[in-house]
């Protein structure tokens, strides 16, 4: 069971769209399988390729996102705020991390592990149900945006096009080759 959070980390974690159609003891609930975490300016909290079985919540600073490319650069493809999610893939599946996470400033984390989480499910807790719900339109959304910015990028290159159809086949086999734009 977590310690029990101040008045402002509680206040703060009702007010994010993750935790908001939580009622009061559903979010009781799933603070005690969680607990804070707080980290300095410049610490790597999730390293690409590592496994980790938690999701966290940034209840407070900064996190640059940083993906290695096939040579082994890094590069920053985002920076997230208070009530963005780091690490929920993790939360339901057990893959290795798809970014590098570090903190750009004094950050403060709710976590949440997979076994407590999915120990909330096994004993059907609604609230684990709700919180689910709330992670995968965070998954849903993302996809959407970066629909948008392939459909954006292919406009713009028609060798670019070819690759990414290909690609895609490999990934989506599924797909039809007429809903290449």
């Amino acid at each position: 069971m977590g310690a029990p959070l101040a008045d402002d980390t509680l206040a703060s974690l009702r007010l994010m769209p993750l935790f908001s159609s939580l009622d009061d003891d559903e979010l009781g609930r799933l603070l005690d399988v969680g607990r804070l975490e707080h980290w300095q300016r410049g610490a790597i909290v999730l390293e690409q390729g590592a496994f980790g079985p938690r999701m966290m919540v940034i209840v407070d600073g900064s996190v640059e996102i940083l993906r290695r490319d096939h040579h082994g650069v890094s590069h920053a493809i985002a920076v997230l705020g208070p009530g963005d999610v780091l690490g929920e893939m993790s939360l339901l599946l057990d893959t290795p991390r798809s970014a590098t996470v570090r903190a750009t400033s004094q950050l403060t984390l709710f976590a949440i592990d997979r076994i407590g989480f999915e120990a909330m499910i096994a004993s059907d807790d609604r609230a684990a149900l709700r919180f689910a719900l709330a992670v995968a339109r965070v998954l849903a959304s993302r996809l959407v945006r970066l629909n948008e910015v392939v459909v954006s990028l292919l406009a713009e290159s028609d060798p670019l096009r070819k690759k990414f159809a290909d690609a895609r086949q490999e990934a989506f086999p599924l797909w039809d080759d007429d809903d290449v734009p």
